[in-house]
C-alpha cells in the first residue's frame, strides 16, 4: 500500500507537497463510526486510508500532482534505453530564476509485503544536450533507496549523477555500472537484483494509474477479458447492474482481420437489452453509437475496479476528474466500493479529483480524507488537508462549508458586467 507521495519543482508545485495516505487520530462521529471502520486499513502496524480526494479550483495544480504521481509509475516502468524518456518528469517550475537548470524531485513510500521502502530520485534538464545531440536530454541527479534492516530503516543504495553508492545492497557485486545518466539505477539493478531492487520495482510499476482523461480505452482489457469468460462475465453483469445499467449480456464482435493490439474499439462492443415491461422484447445496442459517454466511462472501469478488489496485492487506482460524465449518486458508490471490506478485498486505494461536493459528507469520507490545491500569489501550488484546519468539526456539513470558502481551494472570481465593461460592449455594437 501507498503510504505517502512527494513532489518538488514540477510544473505549479514548487516547494515540496505531500499526499499522505496515513490515517490521523481523529475520529468520526458517534453516528459515523462505521466510517472509521471501513475506510482504515491496518498494514505494518500503521493506519493506512483508502480513499484521498483532492479537491480544487480549475488551474490550482490538482492534475499536476496526479501527472506526478503517473509520470514517476511510467519512468520505473520503462526498461532501461539509450533514449531518455524522462521529458515529462523533468518540467520545473517556471516562476523562478534559471528554472531550466533546476531539479525535479519525487519520492515514495510504500509498504511491501509488511515491509515498508522509502525511493525517489531527482531529474533535471541536460543543458549539455542544446549543443550536442550525443548525451542524455535529462539527467538523473541523485537517488535513493532505504529499507528495513533490523529495527530501523537503512540505506540500500545512494547514487550522485553516475556513482553509486551501493556496497548494503544484497548482491550488489553483480550489478554492472550505469551507462547512462538518465537510466534509473533502480530499474538497471532490478535486472541483476532480483531481490530488493526488483521488488520494489515491481510494487511501483504494479501499481494502476487510469488515464480516463486522455485515454479512456488504456484498462478497457480488463473489461473484454471479463465479458469473454463465462465464469467471469456474470459478475461483470451484476456489477454494472448495482450501477443501475441492466443489461443481460455484452459481447465483443472481434474481426477476423483484427491485430494484437491491447485497444479494443467501442463500436465493437454490443450490449443486449430486455425491455422492463416485457422480457420477450430485447433489442441490441452498440456501444459508441447509444450509449452515453457515461456508461462507456464506467464500463472502461468496471473489469479494472473487479480486478483489483480481487488481486492479491493492494494496488492503486488514480482517476482525475472522476466526476466527468458520472451522476452524484453513480460517484457515492463508487467511493463507497473502495471503502467496503466486503467489496474491496485487497484493501485497494484509489486517489482521484474532483468538483463533486457530494463527495464531501462525514457519512462517506473523514476529514483527512480530502486533500485541497491553491494557487499563491506565485502561482505555486499548495497542498493540504482538511484534517490540518483547525476549528472544522468531524461531523460539520464538509460540502457546505468549502462551497463557503472556509477551506480555501475554491476559485476567486470577479465580476465582470460593470459600468466599464457595458460602456465598453456598447461601443464596439454600435
Amino acid at each position: 500500500m501507498i503510504v505517502e507521495f512527494s513532489i518538488k519543482n514540477f510544473r505549479s508545485i514548487s516547494d515540496i507537497q505531500t499526499v499522505s495516505f496515513v490515517a490521523t487520530n481523529l475520529k468520526s462521529s458517534k453516528e459515523n463510526e462505521f466510517v472509521d471502520l471501513n475506510n482504515i486499513v491496518s498494514d505494518n502496524g500503521m493506519r493506512l486510508l483508502k480513499t484521498i480526494g483532492v479537491y480544487g479550483a480549475n488551474a490550482s495544480g490538482k492534475s499536476n500532482m496526479i501527472k506526478a504521481l503517473e509520470f514517476f509509475c511510467e519512468a520505473i516502468s520503462d526498461l532501461p534505453s539509450p533514449e531518455s524518456r524522462l521529458s515529462k518528469l523533468a518540467q520545473p517550475f517556471l516562476y523562478q530564476k534559471d528554472s531550466v537548470d533546476t531539479e525535479s524531485f519525487f519520492q515514495i513510500v510504500l509498504i511491501i509485503e509488511d515491509k515498508k521502502y522509502r525511493y525517489g530520485f531527482t531529474v533535471k534538464k541536460n543543458l549539455e544536450a542544446i549543443n550536442n545531440p550525443n548525451v542524455s536530454r535529462e539527467i538523473i541527479t541523485s537517488e535513493w533507496l532505504f529499507g528495513p534492516k533490523n529495527a530501523n530503516q537503512g540505506k540500500y543504495f545512494s547514487r550522485k549523477n553516475l556513482e553509486v553508492e551501493k556496497v548494503s545492497l544484497p548482491g550488489s557485486e553483480n550489478i554492472a555500472p550505469l551507462e547512462y545518466e538518465h537510466t534509473l539505477f533502480l530499474t538497471h539493478a532490478a535486472s541483476y537484483n532480483k531481490d530488493i531492487c526488483a521488488k520494489v520495482r515491481q510494487a511501483i510499476s504494479g501499481y494502476i494509474t487510469s488515464k480516463f482523461s486522455a485515454r479512456g480505452d488504456f484498462y478497457r482489457f480488463h473489461s473484454i477479458r471479463h465479458i469473454g469468460n463465462s465464469e467471469l462475465k456474470p459478475r461483470f453483469l451484476e456489477f454494472l447492474q448495482s450501477f443501475g445499467l441492466n443489461y443481460s449480456d455484452i459481447y465483443y464482435k472481434k474481426d477476423e482481420d483484427d491485430s494484437s493490439s491491447n485497444r479494443f474499439p467501442l463500436e465493437k462492443l454490443f450490449l443486449s437489452k430486455s425491455a422492463y415491461y416485457d422480457e420477450g422484447i430485447n433489442v441490441t445496442l452498440n456501444m459508441q453509437e447509444h450509449e452515453s459517454d457515461g456508461t462507456k466511462k464506467l464500463f472502461d472501469i468496471a473489469g479494472l475496479l473487479l480486478h483489483v478488489f480481487s488481486i492479491k496485492f493492494s494496488g492503486l487506482i488514480i482517476l482525475d476528474e472522476v466526476d466527468s460524465n458520472f451522476h452524484p449518486s453513480l460517484l457515492i458508490r463508487l467511493i463507497g466500493l473502495f471503502n467496503d471490506p466486503e467489496v474491496n478485498k485487497s484493501n485497494a486505494q484509489l486517489l482521484f479529483t474532483s468538483h463533486d461536493t457530494n463527495l464531501m459528507n462525514p457519512s462517506l469520507m473523514r476529514r483527512d480524507q480530502f486533500y485541497f490545491t491553491e494557487k499563491e500569489q506565485n502561482e505555486e501550488t499548495k497542498l493540504y488537508s482538511l484534517a490540518e484546519l483547525k476549528g472544522i468539526r468531524n461531523d460539520a456539513d464538509f460540502a457546505k462549508q468549502y462551497l463557503a470558502g472556509f477551506y480555501g481551494g475554491v476559485p476567486i472570481l470577479s465580476e465582470f458586467l460593470n459600468d466599464k465593461n457595458l460602456d465598453n460592449g456598447g461601443t464596439l455594437g454600435s
